[in-house]
């Protein structure tokens, strides 16, 4: 999920932006929580008034993963508005996972053992090895298409892309594709038997009430 902050003088501003300000001053953990808190009202939300579920995917940060309660904290959270702990998927970038990695397992492990899945994000865009892929408890595997634009020609890529898909299939842990942005890549990638394939080419990150037109439109097809 991508979040933008509103405002009034520069309107929506790209995360890029506003959140090393927040991680400067030390507050990154209370908007992380707010943010937390806000995806699991509007999943209860559509829920109640549309009767559909939809599972969000939630960035949890490097500070927040050595929270001492962030476990209970997720736990509480689907307990207050009534969810299941699939609704809320959590997604940890890549590069987290080189830091501390026996407190970060253990910490994922607890995690997983409450239900919630969990999701390597942006991988390819750090430096795992494929022992510590072959290790780390994971759910799904986030691919982060952004890591290929540089790899030279079209062979190289679907090379790449192809070994990627290999070793996850052996690991049975399924493959999203995010930052799919052109039909070529998202015909590469179906054709390569990528799991799931996400991206700018299939829409742009929609405010609450656009997404949920769309929402509608698909449930009563």
């Amino acid at each position: 999920m991508i979040m933008f902050c509103p405002s009034p003088e520069m309107g929506f501003l790209s995360p890029g932006i506003f959140i090393p300000l927040f991680e400067a001053n030390g507050l990154i953990q209370k908007l992380d929580r707010y943010v937390f808190r806000e995806t699991a009202r509007q999943i209860r939300e559509w829920k109640d008034r549309l009767g559909v579920s939809v599972p969000v995917s939630v960035n949890v940060s490097r500070l927040d993963i050595f929270e001492p309660d962030l476990c209970e904290f997720f736990k509480a959270l689907i307990k207050e508005y009534r969810l299941e702990p699939t609704d809320l998927l959590l997604e940890i970038t890549e590069s987290v996972y080189a830091d501390e990695p026996d407190q970060m397992i253990a910490v994922i492990e607890e995690l997983r053992a409450a239900g919630f899945k969990i999701e390597m994000d942006d991988f390819g865009s750090g430096y795992s090895s494929l022992n510590m892929l072959a290790m780390l408890p994971i759910d799904y595997l986030k691919l982060d298409i952004r890591f290929l634009q540089n790899l030279g020609d079209s062979r190289k890529k679907l090379m790449m892309i192809k070994l990627m898909l290999d070793i996850a299939k052996h690991l049975e842990v399924p493959v999203v594709a995010e930052g799919v942005e052109t039909q070529d890549q998202y015909m590469m990638l179906r054709d390569l038997g990528c799991d799931i394939i996400q991206g700018y080419y299939f829409a742009k990150p929609l405010p609450p009430a656009e997404f949920e037109k769309d929402l509608k439109e698909a449930n009563n097809a």
